[in-house]
């Protein structure tokens, strides 16, 4: 941490940006930060590698930001990075990072990557968000009392990455923090409706579509769902967000592991994983390229791998798993004479 703060105070414009396709926690991290920083009187700008989830449209009403053009801020001298600690996961622009040789912090709470190359980090894989990680940074750099607009993208940011306090992650760290946010002054109801009651007309039907191509493997303890763009245009459908039917295919009861296999608008095929309690869904999305938390997770694949390929990975990464996890709970239940077949 104190190697951080240092590269802040001897910056004198700082760069701040996240992963592609910013999340509520990304999106959040970066919010609390740029207003930490403004408080401290320091140049910060907000640069985004392409456009975030629309349903956190809403916290640019405090927290501008702008979509990367190709050319970094001149003045520009460190990059923090949010919610990710691999430059690949900023698509063209950490390639326009690395070239430009930005001394650059990663404030992240995933897996950290070996040789991740950053000059520092704020990095702590039990805080339940990077949102979270924000808050203890603006702190250390000296930021006690920051404005509203930061507290409720805090906030945001941990209930997007908890679930609204529902996931494993749910921490008593994360409910302290909940709690103390809210005594900040945050809407809980007013950001609950901006985040979850906002999708498009056509969620519901890219959702049912999604849902036409379940699939059930390994005795049900995996779930696999599908959609093209072309079965999403169809039937007037869209999923921006594939939430919805996670949690839709974990409610089943022998599910463990589900996995959300979908096109990007530019053609990509990316893939969201989930699990409820054993399976190491980090594992399985970083032997296919991408990664996360051990219980959520997820991987854009090359442009060259197209949907049914990608389909074909993910079903077979994720039985192959799910089949190594129910082994070694034998092998254990062999062991100990107790029954690990239910």
């Amino acid at each position: 941490m104190q190697r951080a703060v240092s590269l802040v105070q001897d910056s004198r414009h700082v760069l701040l940006s996240g992963h592609l396709r910013a999340d509520g926690d990304c999106i959040g991290a970066q919010s609390v930060l740029y207003h930490a920083l403004r408080e401290l009187g320091k140049p910060v700008e907000m640069v985004l590698p392409d456009r975030p989830d629309s349903r956190y449209e809403f916290i640019r009403e405090h927290t501008p930001w702008r979509i990367w053009d190709g050319s970094l801020p001149s003045a520009a001298d460190l990059l923090i990075v949010c919610d990710c600690s691999s430059l690949g996961r900023l698509g063209a622009m950490g390639e326009a990072v690395a070239e430009a040789g930005l001394r650059r912090i990663a404030v992240d709470h995933h897996v950290l990557p070996p040789d991740h190359g950053w000059d520092a980090l704020v990095h702590d894989e039990a805080a339940a968000a990077s949102g979270l990680l924000a808050l203890r940074f603006a702190a250390a750099l000296g930021a006690k009392e920051l404005p509203p607009a930061a507290y409720e993208a805090a906030f945001v940011a941990l209930m997007t990455d908890t679930g609204w306090l529902k996931y494993s992650n749910s921490t008593p760290e994360a409910w302290r923090a909940a709690a103390d946010l809210v005594a900040h002054g945050v809407d809980t109801e007013r950001v609950y409706a901006r985040v979850y009651q906002r999708a498009e007309p056509g969620r519901p039907a890219g959702i049912r579509a999604a849902l036409r191509n379940l699939e059930y493997h390994v005795g049900h303890r995996v779930a696999l769902s599908w959609v093209s763009r072309a079965q999403l245009a169809e039937v007037g459908g869209s999923l921006e967000d594939s939430d919805e039917v996670l949690d839709i295919l974990r409610s089943v009861e022998p599910v463990e592991g589900v996995a959300v296999v979908s096109e990007r608008s530019d053609g990509r095929a990316k893939a969201s994983l989930r699990s409820k309690h054993l399976l190491d869904v980090e594992r399985v999305a970083r032997a296919l390229g991408g990664g996360g938390h051990v219980r959520a997770a997820g991987v854009t694949f090359p442009p060259e791998v197209g949907l049914t390929e990608a389909v074909d990975r993910v079903r077979a990464a994720m039985v192959a798993a799910m089949e190594e996890l129910l082994a070694a709970s034998a092998g254990e239940g062999a062991g100990s004479g107790r029954d690990v077949s239910r």
